[in-house]
């Protein structure tokens, strides 16, 4: 069964390694974060996110990497994705490369990036 990541009603509850993680607005990350299960971006951060699935919510914001399951962006995005699933939202500002299986981009996005399907064997 494949669930998209967008709102908080179709965030994938099952199969994730555990909970929720929030990064709260007004939060600034330097560094790697490796995170079990969902984490929600509401802040900044600067680097390396490894996590099951990766919300960057509107006040969020990411210049790194993300390396996740699934991801959805509905805040801005500078450096390289790499995921099974990636959903950028209306709201999103993406610059970098993409590596997904599938990609959706809803009307409104700002995209501004190398997109390249990655097929798993």
């Amino acid at each position: 069964m494949s669930q998209t990541i967008g709102t908080p009603d179709t965030l994938p509850t099952t199969g994730l390694a555990s909970g929720q993680s929030h990064i709260t607005a007004g939060s600034k990350l330097t560094g790697d974060l490796h995170v079990p299960g969902l984490v929600e971006l509401f802040g900044h951060v600067d680097g390396k996110v490894t996590a099951d699935a990766i919300m960057i919510e509107k006040s969020g914001s990411v210049n790194g990497e993300l390396h996740a399951d699934k991801v959805s962006v509905k805040g801005q995005f500078e450096g390289k994705i790499f995921a099974d699933t990636v959903n950028l939202h209306s709201s999103a500002q993406v610059s970098g490369e993409i590596l997904y299986e599938t990609l959706s981009i809803e009307s409104g996005a700002e995209v501004n990036s190398t997109c390249a399907v990655n097929k798993s064997d």
